[in-house]
């Protein structure tokens, strides 16, 4: 597999702060009252770097709004992954997902990344969705590799029908997609009891926990979890810095709570098992 060491801490482990949001931290941003026009989004962007400074293992960053202008806001010896995928696909979730236009693998480094990151709707039953995504992610491993990027991919449920269906489509996205070439997986949570399954289903690949837009305490509960069967780290964005929308106490919750819970996450994914 391609050196993925420049995403990790020493110890081998993934405490990745996610932020390559747009669409939805534009959302996010809306809900709270806040302008979410683009200099709204890179200074809370900014904010947050600066804040986290070199606690994080790496950055999730994106061409759109963060990067190359923020790369020299990263803490020296911090890795930075660059998103890949097009926004919208929410709008029209059968239709699958897109790169953003001239953007592949083996551009990452030209905006100072150090992995690419693709983001697919994904269901293992649906025919020729489920092989266009197949093969999207196939192609972007496969770039990667070439480029000699690690690939970040992250597999996130699509169409499901309850709690029990949603985690059986996220195992057999991994059960799936681990086939495709050397990746590190990005997990929803697979619901309590199954993270061993999914354990199994990611086969030789390191995978991390994404957050996906659940409270922090939940996130906590479930990355312990997660790790007790083997997960490598963590992917954390919405549950991590919600708090942190609103410019006028922004500098306050970054002081405090953001930095206890990114220490208290990071204590979890690097405890000795």
């Amino acid at each position: 597999m391609t050196d993925i060491s420049a995403l990790t801490t020493e110890s081998g482990h993934f405490t990745i702060a996610a932020l390559d949001h747009r669409d939805a931290l534009a959302t996010e941003l809306a809900a709270a009252g806040q302008s979410t026009g683009p200099e709204a989004l890179i200074e809370f962007k900014r904010d947050m770097i600066r804040a986290l400074g070199s606690r994080p293992s790496a950055f999730m960053l994106e061409p759109e709004y963060s990067l190359p202008g923020l790369v020299d806001e990263v803490a020296d010896g911090v890795g930075i992954t660059c998103a890949l995928e097009a926004q919208g696909y929410n709008s029209d979730p059968s239709a699958g997902n897109t790169l953003m236009e001239g953007w592949h693998p083996g551009r990452v480094t030209e905006v100072g990344a150090h992995g690419a990151k693709l983001l697919v709707l994904y269901r293992h039953d649906q025919g020729a969705f489920t092989e266009a995504q197949e093969t999207l992610v196939a192609d972007v491993v496969a770039a990667a590799a070439e480029a000699g990027v690690p690939a970040l991919i992250e597999p996130v449920p699509s169409q499901v029908h309850d709690d029990a269906d949603r985690a059986d489509v996220i195992i057999n996205s991994a059960r799936r997609l681990s086939p495709l070439g050397p990746m590190i997986l990005k997990m929803p949570y697979p619901g309590v009891g199954r993270c061993g399954e999914l354990h199994e289903a990611v086969g030789e690949h390191p995978w991390t926990l994404l957050s996906w837009g659940v409270s922090y305490e939940v996130f906590r509960d479930q990355l312990n979890e997660a790790c007790e069967a083997g997960c490598a780290g963590f992917t954390v964005g919405r549950a991590l810095w919600r708090e942190g929308l609103d410019p006028a106490t922004r500098a306050d919750f970054a002081a405090g709570l953001l930095l206890e819970r990114f220490d208290e996450l990071a204590a979890i994914a690097t405890k000795p098992r």
